[in-house]
């Protein structure tokens, strides 16, 4: 979420359902007060104060801009803080009965890490905290001010190894005992990684591990690019929420399944290995057919002598048809025609060009737009996107004219005459405004609320326009204006430059599945794939985005060709429970990948972010 007001995260927390923010901005430092607000699904929240604040009556009071990992846990109907000190070998106990007013309890000495108090729980009647530092451990309390620490460290990392540090981030009593969240944070040669796990351990033995996982539940990759920092966690049921601030100031979050697996490791103490065992745990991929690519150039063709890409497809009555770009002997895109009826193997394939788009030289009016696609310097119909909406295929492309000017053009045929052959298309209309460079513009393939539906931009913030009629768009008086500056985004790493939305949204029961091209701003050669689920009712609002390209150019077909380093999807259809997702390899060649749809939605949801979204 945008940060405003500069808020500083300090810390979450749990209880009784209901999960909780601390949080220290400008007014709070002004103040020695801290902001606290609440949520039910750890997503949304609302503020509960801006005025928080903890009193000492034995001392000055702490200031919050210097503390971490606030956490709170409830005893009873008292509630109880736990703060950690930072750059001092102290945690920090207050109590209060409403979240708001805080009395200081005690300083613990000798605690090198943050704590967590284990809510409305005791062992051998005395309270229980779960502390970090350079290990896990667990203290016990009859009193909440005088802390006994248990005699063996619960886990214990190797120092010699790494520089590394514990963070207890959430403790829950569940159905089989007593389950730890930690994170261990390394920060090697000047890289900086977090790696998330969980332990059980018994209820009526808290110090007795049940097990521990093996591998991360989640990791970072390298945080000194992102300047990511984690400041808080909450455990729900089936997923965890972890918290994390960037260096620009702003906040958001990500939700992670997981699973227990009845195989992890069980053991009583493992303080003698390292907890940074590297993971090789899969994440959310597409999977070349083996047969890649299913279409090439043809010499004998003279339109398509030279390259044939960026395919976009759609499915009826059991055929997907597919609709690419293709370049010959002068270099200008125009449009080829393939179907399959598995998704693989073309069936049918024309020997000329559907469709070509009549250039005309650009209004020198308007400022000249620096351009080159492909092998493409000389204008046409570049990387279409097509949907079948009431009977009828429309298709939305970016329209060339070879002199710079690069905007979005629509038209449309009926789907009979498409299955007929005869090319009848409507007149082609330009719907992005003159003078502007636009690029991939895609139709949601049903209409939504009864209106035709256009994404036009996907970042800084998604864009789409309504029409009850596309005729409304008659590339004269009206367009659809846009933001196309795709600015960098710090707070990402593979996808920090986005690109463009890849094909039409597809309807899924959890959403619209969107894949998207996107590439590292420090290697902005390589296009990469991403793929992210929008609310089915409303598209603008983003449930889940991958954290990992799902597709990028490692085979030869994807490197050879007019641009290496480019995977280029304009395609996607789901048929058979499969999603099949058409790319174009290097700038060159018609590919396919596909993945199980029911797995790969799982994964996303599984491993993909969510944008924080709060109300004030």
């Amino acid at each position: 979420m945008e940060n405003k007001k500069h808020m500083q995260g300090l810390g979450s927390a749990r209880i009784d359902k209901r999960s909780y923010l601390f949080l220290c901005g400008e007014e709070d430092l002004a103040h020695g007060t801290f902001t606290v607000r609440e949520s039910e699904d750890g997503i949304n929240f609302t503020a509960l104060t801006q005025n928080a604040k903890v009193v000492n009556i034995n001392g000055p009071a702490d200031e919050f801009d210097q503390c971490g990992f606030l956490s709170a846990s409830k005893d009873g109907k008292m509630y109880y803080l736990t703060y950690q000190i930072c750059d001092e070998e102290r945690l920090s106990v207050a109590r209060s009965r409403n979240l708001i007013d805080w009395e200081k309890v005690t300083d613990v000495e000798g605690i090198k890490g943050n704590g967590k108090i284990v809510s409305d729980y005791w062992y051998a009647g005395r309270n229980v905290m779960f502390t970090g530092g350079d290990a896990i451990r667990a203290h016990v309390s009859s009193d909440m001010q005088r802390w006994t620490r248990a005699k063996k460290d619960l886990i214990a990392i190797n120092l010699n190894e790494f520089q590394m540090e514990l963070f207890v981030l959430d403790v829950q009593i569940v159905d089989d005992g007593v389950f730890v969240m930690y994170a261990a944070k390394t920060n090697e040669r000047c890289v900086i990684q977090y790696k998330i796990y969980g332990a059980l351990f018994e209820y009526g033995d808290p110090t007795k591990m049940i097990w521990c996982s093996q591998e991360p539940i989640y990791e970072t990759q390298n945080t000194k690019n992102n300047c990511s920092t984690l400041f808080g966690a909450v455990v729900f049921d089936e997923y965890f929420i972890s918290y994390w601030m960037n260096d620009a100031g702003e906040m958001f979050l990500l939700r992670h399944f997981y699973h227990h697996k009845e195989d992890e490791i069980a053991r009583e103490n493992i303080a003698d290995e390292s907890v940074t065992q590297e993971t090789n745990r899969p994440f959310l991929v597409l999977e070349r057919v083996e047969s890649n690519p299913i279409l090439e150039p043809q010499h004998f063709c003279a339109w398509e002598s030279k390259a044939t890409y960026n395919p976009t497809a759609f499915e009826h009555d059991g055929v997907i048809h597919i609709i690419y770009r293709a370049e010959g002997h002068d270099m200008i895109s125009v449009l080829g025609y393939a179907a399959t009826t598995d998704g693989v193997t073309i069936e049918d394939r024309l020997p000329y060009c559907i469709y070509r788009r009549i250039i005309k030289p650009a209004n020198t009016n308007f400022p000249r737009v620096p351009y080159t696609s492909g092998g493409n310097n000389y204008g046409g119909c570049e990387d279409p996107r097509a949907v079948l909406i009431d009977g009828v295929v429309y298709i939305t492309y970016t329209a060339f004219d070879g002199w710079g000017s690069v905007r979005v053009a629509l038209t449309s045929i009926d789907l009979e005459d498409l299955k007929n052959k005869i090319w009848s298309w409507k007149k082609t209309v330009l719907i992005s405004p003159p003078g502007e460079m636009n690029k991939n513009w895609v139709i949601f393939p049903e209409k939504i609320d009864g209106k035709f539906a256009i994404m036009h931009s996907f970042y800084p913030k998604i864009l789409i326009d309504y029409f009850d009629d596309l005729d409304e768009l008659d590339g004269s008086k009206r367009f659809i204006k846009s933001n196309n500056t795709r600015p960098i985004d710090p707070t990402r790493t593979w996808d920090s430059w986005f690109r463009g939305v890849g094909p039409a949204p597809l309807r899924t029961e959890d959403g619209w599945l969107v894949f998207y091209h996107a590439m590292n701003c420090k290697n902005p050669d390589r296009y990469k794939v991403g793929a992210l689920l929008l609310d089915i009712n409303d598209p603008t609002k983003v449930l889940y985005r991958s954290s990992a390209p799902i597709l990028e150019p490692q085979e030869t077909y994807e490197n050879d060709g007019h641009k290496w380093g480019v995977v280029y999807c304009c395609g996607a259809v789901i048929k058979d429970e499969q999603v099949l997702v058409y790319y174009g390899g290097s700038d060159k060649f018609v590919c396919v990948a596909t993945a199980p749809l029911r797995e790969f939605l799982d994964d996303l949801k599984r491993t993909g972010e969510v944008k924080m979204h709060t109300k004030h």
